[in-house]
């Protein structure tokens, strides 16, 4: 009769193929290496979570649906999707039951693996989640590690620094390419948002309806109106509104209160703040200063 020591067991709950590697002193402080790849198909479903791992993760599906919990963030996944993720932070990830996933992943650290992932943030919009152009591609390179896992050697450590490299630069390149196309297509949108913001200023909840018009997340809006012309959709509907309250107060007589509400900003506390940091002064010490028929 053989005893079975096993703590945990995943048979019935997953297919999968795992390699794990521990580098060598050469890799781990010049390399990027491998801790654990592998490949799995989910029999049913199940939560796999994990924080303050001192790894990076690469993450693909290869067929099926799920959702992948990064922080305080959900996202939905499928064919095609992958993720890229600091596993110093909250992860849980959890195939669906109607369509199970297929899964292939890296887990690596090393020489400048925080830097390439926070240049991945940085280029994605802060998202962990992007679909490559060509995600075999990536499964390949999944295989090359796998097969490279069984050596352990040093030429293995450096060929597996090599394909880590190339799987960093592809998840880049994929996000970096779309982001080109992207802004090629949010360029006109932002355009003819900020016409309408000049027009239409002292509307309520402009970003809102912007939003709604063009099918698009609030953040994301705010983010491709940024790369167009290095201000917030947020900021530029504020120094709008701004802008217009000193030409108020310049140019016209009115009193401050209805300026607050004919500008737009309509709150007290925000224009007062909006003078005292944008001209280090108070509204009506402006309106003493600039003012042509002040006397």
């Amino acid at each position: 009769m053989t005893e079975n020591n096993t703590i945990f067991s995943t048979t019935g709950i997953t297919d999968s193929e795992r390699m794990l590697h521990t580098p060598g002193e050469f890799a781990k402080k010049n390399l990027l290496y491998v801790q654990e790849v592998g490949k799995l198909k989910s029999l049913q479903p199940h939560k796999s979570q994990r924080e303050k791992l001192d790894s990076f993760l690469f993450l693909g599906v290869l067929s099926g649906r799920g959702a992948i919990a990064i922080g305080d963030k959900v996202y939905d996944v499928k064919t095609g999707d992958c993720a890229f993720i600091s596993c110093m932070e909250y992860y849980a990830h959890e195939s669906s039951r109607e369509n199970p996933w297929e899964l292939m992943w890296v887990h690596f650290n090393g020489n400048s693996a925080k830097e390439y992932f926070e240049l991945f943030l940085e280029q994605n919009g802060g998202k962990n989640i992007f679909e490559p152009e060509q995600i075999k591609a990536l499964q390949g390179l999944i295989a090359e590690l796998m097969t490279l896992q069984r050596e352990k050697d040093l030429e293995s450590e450096l060929l597996s620094g090599s394909i880590l490299l190339k799987l960093v630069n592809e998840c880049l390149f994929s996000v970096m390419r779309k982001e080109r196309v992207n802004q090629g297509k949010y360029k006109k949108i932002c355009n003819e948002i900020r016409e309408s913001v000049n027009r239409n200023y002292a509307d309520g909840d402009l970003l809102e309806k912007y939003a709604e018009r063009f099918s698009m997340d609030e953040e994301d809006l705010d983010i491709s109106f940024q790369k167009t012309y290095g201000i917030t959709l947020r900021d530029y509907i504020v120094n709008r509104r701004f802008t217009a309250a000193k030409e108020l107060l310049r140019f016209t007589v009115k009193p401050v209160k209805e300026i607050i509400e004919e500008s737009g900003i309509r709150n007290d506390d925000l224009f007062r703040k909006l003078f005292k940091d944008g001209e280090g002064m108070s509204a009506e010490e402006y309106r003493m200063k600039w003012s042509q028929w002040v006397k």
